[in-house]
């Protein structure tokens, strides 16, 4: 499919709802959308930018968002899409990170508004490149006046379309090279995937700069003529109803939100506020982007059962920006199959023995070792695992995931010594760096290879001892973080906590699971901060480099709450 295609005759009954909580929805159809497009499109011309030049997107409302997007590929630009300062905590830390992206992408024009566009010149000023920066309002308006140019610029199918920027949850971010065949072609994967209707309608609260927001979210909704709902992430923690009411009372049949947000919707909504709601028209509820919770997702189930809402609706999924979004899911209608490992001590070219089964969001299961299905690759992708010299392993058998496909990007985009360079993936696909098996013909994501330790030759994943911490009485899971380590040559497992004060007996028992989880091979500390102090992705993974970069520099915002401290 094309993706401008919906430009050539955009409906004037349909296309993007907007909330504001003061005034409620708003409807912004698409032919109203397609003439802001356009005057976007024209006024990026009038800038001297070329087709092929990039154009940054940093902007705080969706609906300048949404139409800077499409007026840049309208042009025959490169959007390059950017988190929002909230991500980070802190200007201190956001602007030497857009200075150092806009360093590597150097675009020809920033598209801003009037919240941001101090902090961008701060950070246009510090990265030394000279990009125009142009303010767009939040409302579409400030994009050019009088008759738009309809002109429309497509990129070459082998073209640069997108450089989305990694979140960085282990390492620098990195720009990701999509070309608009590998963008048309995960589009066009999505939607065989889901069966996708001309009568569905998608609802959103994910940020617009992130890959699962943008492409699942925005790009193929869009792209699709489909009517769309749109939340801020903001929007959505403080009022999870409101995105519940998209499918309750205003018909919306899909979506797509990381297991925390079904969890976050369970403890925030109250039964009592679902009265009158009916939730059986939605029949896809994809869940991405992190290591699917099992038990949020039973919690979710048990809220939103009794009005309609059937478990097999939701679809366990794996992607990564590098294969432009969606790699893998399960087919939906069919349910989420669960597995736990008898070990989470799971070694590379090892077999893995498969334990007790259940079926997600109908089985309440809790603890480490629950893995949760991703399914087979999507049309035009192949999933295979590996060991560390490449080569394929059986099913069954623990390894690193490799991927290939139409839908791989072209590589990545860094900065070194010499300036921005173009990286390959090279020629035999991507080495994704998360850990996994296959099971029964199904994908199994277990975690980041970068982020465990091999324990008598097998790996421990934090994500696993974060799990193992959560059933612990006294400290939820968002507030806390792992991170491992080699310090004075001795493993250690760095446990990050977020609050004004920690139960010690809560302390005693934590110590005491990490040292069992680690065969003792690891000294458990850990580490007290304030709340918002654990770093975090634009996707609201742990930053688990930065966490323990932290921890080995004594940086004050954390206190020693047990263990031994490097110091200062």
């Amino acid at each position: 499919m094309h993706l401008l295609s919906w430009l050539d005759e955009p409906a004037d009954d349909r296309g993007v709802h907007l909330y504001d909580p003061d005034t409620g929805w708003r409807l912004r159809s698409y032919a109203e959308l397609a003439a802001e497009v356009h005057r976007v499109a024209a006024r990026l011309r009038a800038t001297g930018a070329r087709p092929g030049d990039v154009v940054s997107l940093v902007l705080s409302a969706p609906w300048s968002f949404v139409t800077a997007f499409w007026g840049t590929v309208a042009a025959g630009m490169v959007p390059s899409p950017l988190a929002s300062p909230l991500t980070f905590g802190g200007l201190e830390h956001y602007v030497p990170h857009l200075a150092a992206v806009f360093a590597t992408g150097e675009p020809a024009v920033v598209l801003t508004d009037d919240a941001l566009a101090d902090v961008v010149a701060t950070a246009v000023a510090a990265s030394r490149c000279a990009p125009q920066v142009t303010r767009l309002e939040s409302d579409g308006a400030g994009v050019g006046d009088g008759a738009a140019d309809t002109r429309v610029t497509p990129r070459a199918p082998g073209e640069l379309a997108l450089l989305q920027f990694t979140s960085g949850s282990t390492g620098a971010p990195k720009g990701v090279r999509i070309s608009r065949a590998a963008l048309e072609a995960n589009v066009a994967a999505i939607r065989g995937w889901l069966g996708w209707r001309d009568e569905d309608v998608f609802a959103s609260w994910l940020p617009l700069y992130h890959d699962m927001g943008l492409i699942g979210g925005m790009v193929t909704p869009i792209a699709s003529g489909t009517e769309l709902w749109l939340l801020t992430p903001d929007q959505f923690v403080r009022s999870p109803l409101v995105w519940l009411e998209c499918f309750g009372r205003h018909g919306a049949t899909l979506t797509t939100s990381p297991s925390f947000g079904y969890g976050y919707t369970a403890r925030r909504v109250r039964p009592d506020d679902l009265a009158g709601l009916d939730f059986s028209r939605w029949r896809v509820a994809i869940l991405g982007a992190e290591r699917i919770d099992p038990a949020a997702v039973a919690a979710f189930h048990r809220l939103v059962g009794p009005h309609g809402f059937d478990p097999d609706a939701l679809v366990g999924a794996y992607g990564l920006a590098e294969v432009t979004l969606a790699a893998s899911g399960t087919p939906p209608r069919s349910g989420v199959r669960l597995v736990r490992t008898a070990t989470t001590a799971l070694a590379v070219g090892e077999p893995v023995t498969i334990g007790d089964v259940g079926r997600l969001g109908v089985d309440d299961v809790h603890g480490a070792g629950w893995m949760t299905s991703c399914g087979v690759a999507l049309d035009g992708l192949a999933a295979r695992i590996v060991d560390d010299d490449g080569a394929e392993l059986p099913e069954g058998v623990f390894g690193e995931i490799e991927l290939t496909g139409d839908s791989l990007a072209d590589g990545y985009l860094v900065n070194g010594d010499d300036g921005p360079r173009a990286v390959s993936f090279g020629a035999s696909g991507l080495r994704t760096g998360d850990s996994g098996f296959v099971d029964d013909g199904e994908l199994f994501v277990v975690g980041r290879l970068g982020e465990s330790m091999k324990v008598r030759g097998a790996s421990i994943h934090a994500e696993d001892v974060e799990l193992e911490l959560a059933e612990l009485d006294g400290v939820p899971r968002v507030r806390s973080g792992v991170a491992f380590g080699f310090l004075d040559g001795a493993h250690v497992a760095a446990v990050f906590v977020e609050g004004d004060e920690i139960d010690p007996r809560w302390v005693e028992a934590a110590t005491a699971r990490v040292r069992v989880l680690t065969a003792r091979t690891a000294e458990p500390v850990v580490l007290r901060g304030a709340r918002g102090a654990i770093a975090r992705t634009s996707s609201g993974k742990p930053r688990r480099r930065t966490m323990w970069s932290e921890f080995v520099t004594a940086d004050p915002k954390w206190t020693a709450a047990h263990g031994r401290v490097p110091q200062a």
